[in-house]
């Protein structure tokens, strides 16, 4: 697995000398993602709803929270749901249900355990193995949640939504290396069936996306145990994101690790120890505490987030 911080000219003009270097990689990426995307799924499920729920960029723009978001909507009108992973990281290959109480990140990867905390989530590679097995265990299953689940082919969605944050849109516009993006928007988007735009409330500078049916919702911080002078980490695909919201607070540092990072034990204690010195608060994200030993999980606060929907979503589900 590799870990590497996002670069910082993937959100502005790359420069001649990168386009020069990059784009001809850039293009033979982009081939081979528009190639990969129209091939045929293995498997279509009858009788199921299969929400397919992904992002342009590599990272960052807010698949597992609006996940979240979409399995609480799901459970407040009664359905029966799962949630399907890959579990992106783990070093297990065996295709199981995430127990929170048993597993760890290593096991079934951070998102799924996080998930796992309050719904019914599997993990495997192939996802279509993986539904079959959570039909298995939830009696008359309604709907299955592919997190991430645009790029893979095991198993044919009903509805395919991407998730866009309005902060970092599609980056600089090209495709990796050159920049954030791992599937080309203008090739796929005839086949979108929503554009979830996530967003700050009050932030009504929302771009065209064409005839795609796009659904608005406010990002909520929840910081009813954040207080005092704080020093913030994260290791996520965008972290200056997860750096602005604390723009109330006095932040003492932050420090930006690689998305989905391992923390090791000395690094945490040695981040308590920086904290305690800095006379800080140490804080952080819900899915980064998913890869923190246990033991020092009281020792540091986390950021809840939800979304407030500007108008309903309902219609992804057939309600």
């Amino acid at each position: 697995m590799i870990f590497f911080k996002t670069p910082e000219f993937w959100y502005k003009d790359p420069g001649l000398l990168r386009k020069l270097c990059l784009k001809p990689i850039s293009e033979i990426y982009r081939a081979i993602s528009n190639y990969r995307y129209h091939l045929p799924c293995n498997v279509s499920l009858f009788g199921k709803k299969v929400i397919a729920v992904g992002g342009i960029t590599i990272g960052g723009s807010g698949k597992t929270v609006v996940v979240s978001s979409i399995c609480k909507i799901l459970k407040e009108n009664n359905k029966k749901f799962a949630i399907l992973s890959r579990g992106y990281g783990r070093k297990s290959s065996e295709a199981l249900k995430v127990d929170n109480n048993i597993h760890s990140y290593e096991d079934v990867g951070d998102e799924p355990l996080m998930l796992s905390r309050q719904f019914d989530v599997f993990v495997g590679k192939d996802r279509a193995e993986t539904a079959d097995m959570a039909e298995n265990v939830i009696d008359s299953c309604e709907y299955l949640i592919l997190d991430d689940g645009l790029t893979q082919k095991y198993l044919e969605p009903t509805k395919k939504i991407i998730v866009v944050n309005n902060d970092q849109l599609f980056g600089n516009g090209e495709m990796f290396p050159l920049g954030p993006n791992r599937l080309d928007f203008n090739e796929i988007k005839s086949d979108i069936d929503a554009l979830l735009v996530l967003k700050r409330e009050g932030d009504d500078n929302i771009p065209s996306f064409g005839d795609i049916p796009v659904c608005c919702g406010n990002i909520k911080q929840n910081f009813d145990n954040i207080s005092g002078r704080l020093m913030v980490f994260c290791g996520l695909g965008y972290p200056q994101k997860f750096f602005q919201i604390f723009s109330n607070f006095e932040v003492a540092k932050t420090i930006a690790f690689p998305d989905h990072y391992p923390y090791k034990d000395e690094e945490i204690s040695g981040m308590l120890e920086e904290a305690f010195r800095l006379r800080a608060q140490l804080v952080t994200t819900e899915k980064d505490l998913m890869r923190i030993p246990k033991k020092y999980w009281s020792q540091i606060k986390t950021v809840g987030v939800d979304i407030i929907w500007e108008s309903p979503i309902d219609f992804l589900f057939d309600f």
